[in-house]
């Protein structure tokens, strides 16, 4: 179902808004297909990223970006056509495996003119599975001060303020997404279930959205939709020969 009025002023008033069932079963089934052969024993936190000089890269892994339901959310979100921004498969292995820490995406790279995060669950999240935090009405200081974590995930952000009012989602089925504001604190903590927990970020901005840095339009920024299309037939291909072959989500 499109979101809703309400659904949008709460998104806007509180930075983020709770989406159920957002995403096809069959839709994160087929990403189940392929998110589960990339468990890598040993490692606490494993991400796989979308890059724009290569879309048709393990493609099948990021077609999220360009699921019709998620790219008419984000439009609806953003008042504009949506453009992705990044994409990322992101893994919180088994018996305390880690997420981030608090943080925000525009501490990474601000962009000013409407970017947002989708968060959605491949898989069934339990709150203890590293679920996603989120600090209600956080984005509307702007972006902070951060620094680079040096402990649980290192090389990321990490927020020099920790929010008073922080909370954890509540249970997500597969299909669930939790859209929030690039200036939006948020966190996940450890797994502590016997089960990896399998989310996916896809991340926008709006058509005419800029970087803070430079002013300038990222030019490989394309629309959500022009990359469905450069890249939907090699996903279906591999839908075909994974149906043949017998895998299952």
């Amino acid at each position: 179902m499109p979101l809703t009025e309400e659904d949008i002023q709460h998104f806007y008033r509180e930075g983020y808004v709770l989406v159920p069932g957002l995403v096809p079963r069959a839709s994160t089934d087929a990403m189940m297909r392929e998110a589960r052969a990339r468990v890598r024993d040993g490692d606490t936190w494993q991400a796989v990223c979308f890059e724009h000089d290569k879309p048709e890269k393990d493609a099948p892994l990021h077609r999220l970006l360009w699921e019709p339901s998620v790219v008419a959310a984000a439009s609806a979100l953003l008042g504009s056509p949506a453009r992705v921004y990044f994409g990322m498969l992101a893994i919180v292995t088994a018996h305390g495996g880690h997420g981030l820490p608090w943080h925000q995406d525009n501490q990474y790279s601000h962009i000013l003119g409407g970017a947002l995060n989708t968060f959605i669950a491949l898989a069934d999240i339990e709150q203890n599975m590293a679920n996603l935090w989120v600090a209600p009405r956080s984005h509307l200081a702007g972006a902070r001060p951060s620094k680079a974590n040096e402990t649980t995930a290192k090389g990321h952000r990490e927020s020099l303020e920790t929010p008073e009012n922080g909370i954890c989602l509540p249970p997500l089925k597969a299909g669930d997404a939790c859209i929030f504001d690039r200036c939006t604190l948020h966190r996940s903590l450890k797994n502590e279930s016997d089960r990896p927990r399998f989310a996916y970020a896809a991340q926008y901005q709006a058509d005419l959205a800029r970087e803070a840095l430079t002013g300038r339009r990222d030019p490989k920024r394309m629309r959500a939709t022009d990359l469905g299309d450069q890249v939907r037939s090699i996903v279906e291909a591999a839908d075909r020969a994974a149906v043949a072959g017998g895998v299952k989500a």
